[in-house]
């Protein structure tokens, strides 16, 4: 999101600092049920509600999404049995002993390719069939959910994907009320990403002995040498 010209993305834990956002993301975590409730705590949780209730769009990305549901049924992660989510979007949230990993392609808004990784316990074990997805794998299943202005889905680096962003970040303009943004056409986040690798292997070529490195990559420290066992 940060790449495109024009959207500013702000990390925070302060509840005071979401009232002027356009569109608030709640990120993955590997402690959903312990994190849903430090955002309670925190004040976090209402402010996301008030948000909502204006209208504005909200997304919830793999554990920020589970965190959604009406309820959590955990007995992996916290084992801390059934819990109620924010109850922003119609399903229910289970959680299954094997880990789901995989790099999954899709549809989004109709035909705008996406693809993405997934890596969770969770998975959705109650949905309305006529909750419409985010997003919808090749076989038409769907995954996801996009409910007025809340969206939610277990994939992550969606955004990754050019054409994606550009019709999400529309969506979420026009959620806001910012009737006078435009996305850039043209960006390309997988040649910004190149970019900035370029830039890391020039500042470590200029400020660091990478033959000596190459050394330890090769023969591994010196005798004497403190290390750090496997």
């Amino acid at each position: 999101l940060a790449t495109e010209p024009g959207v500013r993305v702000r990390l925070t834990v302060e509840p005071a600092e979401l009232a002027d956002a356009d569109l608030v993301v709640l990120p993955g975590t590997k402690s959903t049920v312990d994190d849903l409730g430090w955002l309670r705590r925190s004040g976090l949780a209402d402010v996301i509600w008030a948000h909502v209730k204006t209208g504005k769009p909200l997304l919830g990305i793999c554990g920020g999404f589970q965190m959604l549901a009406t309820a959590i049924h955990d007995e992996v992660e916290s084992r801390r049995g059934t819990v109620a989510g924010l109850g922003l979007l119609p399903i229910e949230v289970a959680f299954a002993p094997r880990k789901t990993v995989a790099r999954s392609v899709g549809t989004a808004f109709g035909s705008v390719p996406v693809s993405g990784y997934e890596i969770h316990h969770g998975y959705v074990s109650v949905r309305p069939p006529d909750l419409a997805p985010l997003i919808v794998y090749p076989d038409g299943t769907p995954e996801g959910a996009a409910l007025g202005n809340v969206f939610g889905t277990h994939w992550h680096g969606a955004f990754e994907s050019d054409e994606f962003r550009r019709a999400f970040l529309t969506e979420a303009a026009r959620l806001a009320g910012r009737r006078g943004f435009v996305v850039a056409p043209d960006t390309r986040f997988a040649q910004a990403r190149m970019r900035l690798l370029d830039l890391l292997g020039d500042l470590v070529e200029e400020h660091l002995d990478t033959e000596a490195l190459w050394r330890l990559i090769e023969s591994g420290p010196p005798p004497g040498l403190p290390v750090i066992p496997p």
